[in-house]
């Protein structure tokens, strides 16, 4: 088998394991409702990691399976990344006072819409949909798709994609950091408080910003950035939209909150793969 090849089926099967991992452990409670009818201690909106950690040992099979399948189709490694590159500065400040003017202006034309929509179109079926566009945004799934990254891509030898997952990884962990720091500084209220979007509760609410949003779009913005393809560019971008759109149907952010987030994650991913993705210019075109 050619290492173009393993390079997509090793993909294809990551694909696979990450929407596995969206919506665990409901095929186990799927097939227990269909086959067996057992009393379970989890159900469909238990989630990967937190509530029944040993109902997660068949998720981490199907995932050392492919890691192993990776491992053993190398043929070398290359984890190299050998150094960093002055990010430009001034792009990223005028992007965060676009971002902060943008942020002012949603805050006081369309918060209070938005949220009176979201509440006006809420039902079962939107609800699920939150559930599960939250999760990839949350849980395991941002560590899953760095991991993937940087193992397969110094597997097959891919400097590209190791250089996603040390962006992705920096980004991340920066945009995340800031984004607490900023949360506890501001303490807004949360919509689901209904106490408006000009209320403030410090210690009791942290709402501004929003950090699935801000992680969502700090590991997006790397893809979207550096990757040679578009579907992915726009796959990433849209995913990344809807965690930010989740966030605010599901009442615990504001739509103000959301912008501030997608632009802090956008100006993250921008000034880390600007420092580390032209370093691996030197490999073949990639995704």
């Amino acid at each position: 088998m050619s290492t173009d090849a393993k390079r997509r089926y090793a993909a294809a099967a990551f694909v696979t394991l990450l929407l596995l991992s969206v919506f665990w452990p409901s095929p186990v409670v799927s097939s227990n409702r269909l086959w067996f009818d057992q009393r379970l201690s989890v159900d469909e909106l238990s989630f990967l990691g937190r509530e029944a950690p040993s109902w997660d040992v068949v998720f981490w099979f199907f995932a050392g399976l492919l890691l192993l399948f990776i491992l053993h189709s190398a043929d070398s490694y290359d984890f190299r990344v050998v150094r960093f590159q002055r990010p430009p500065l001034g792009r990223a400040l005028i992007a965060l006072g676009t971002g902060a003017v943008l942020t002012a202006c949603v805050w006081l034309l369309v918060d209070r819409p938005v949220l009176a929509w979201a509440e006006g179109v809420q039902s079962e079926w939107t609800e699920s949909a939150i559930r599960i566009v939250n999760r990839f945004g949350g849980g395991v799934n941002p560590g899953l798709i760095v991991l993937f990254f940087l193992f397969a891509g110094a597997c097959y030898r891919e400097r590209r994609w190791v250089g996603y997952a040390v962006a992705m990884g920096i980004a991340g962990l920066g945009a995340g950091l800031s984004a607490q720091i900023v949360k506890h500084l501001v303490g807004r209220a949360r919509p689901e408080l209904w106490l408006g979007p000009a209320h403030y509760a410090p210690g009791s609410s942290t709402s501004f910003p929003s950090g699935h949003t801000v992680g969502a779009f700090a590991l997006a913005g790397v893809l979207v950035f550096a990757s040679k393809s578009r579907p992915l560019r726009i796959v990433a971008f849209l995913l990344a939209a809807a965690v930010g759109l989740s966030r605010i149907m599901a009442f615990r952010h504001w739509t103000s909150d959301v912008t501030a987030s997608a632009v802090l994650g956008l100006v993250a991913a921008y000034l880390v793969t600007a420092a580390v993705i032209p370093l691996t210019d030197g490999a073949a075109e990639r995704p």
